[in-house]
């Protein structure tokens, strides 16, 4: 396995690419402001300043080759309409987790799926990771279908695997694919 970072990856409509600053306004206007895009996951939407005053450390984590975090571009308006990144690996065991979100405007249109399968063929062939898995709340049934629609399989269900800020315990359906699936 060589690490190489994030890379700029290409599909027929999005292109995945490092976070700028000047994102910031897409961003907010997009995605990350939205409450709804976080109701499933433990955190909270962002405000414009935590979008700026993360966006501006970015080029800090890009600096190393284990960042593997980009901007989902949508070609047609060049307007930032999501994000898909690594979030957690096991360097020793080649494997890796990822993690998405998109706007609302953007959901049931397939863009996460074509992310998705944009990075996971980054991370097998380029990258060696053995075995990528993604998990989400059980009630998130568009993030499931995600993960089915890139070939992943069910592994199980983790029961009360994190603490929600509405109070509750959340189930997580946990899914998973190898490089020789």
């Amino acid at each position: 396995m060589e690490h190489k970072g994030t890379k700029r990856l290409e599909t027929e409509r999005l292109i995945l690419r490092p976070f700028r600053l000047e994102d910031t306004e897409s961003c907010v206007r997009n995605w990350a402001a939205d409450p709804e895009v976080y109701r499933y996951i433990s955190q909270e939407a962002q405000t414009a300043k935590d979008v700026y005053d993360w966006l501006s450390t970015a080029d800090e984590a890009y600096a190393s080759l284990e960042t593997y975090y980009w901007a989902i571009v949508e070609k047609s308006s060049g307007e930032v309409i999501g994000e898909i990144f690594v979030d957690d690996f096991g360097s020793r065991n080649r494997w890796c987790e990822l993690d998405w979100k998109t706007g609302r405007a953007f959901w049931g249109q397939g863009y996460a799926t074509e992310a998705a399968a944009a990075v996971i063929q980054y991370l097998f062939c380029q990258v060696g990771f053995h075995r990528i898995q993604a998990k989400c709340c059980v009630e998130n049934s568009a993030s499931e279908r995600v993960m089915q629609k890139v070939g992943m399989t069910k592994e199980g269900i983790l029961r009360g695997y994190f603490y929600t800020k509405d109070g509750r315990w959340r189930d997580i359906a946990m899914y998973a694919m190898l490089s020789s699936d």
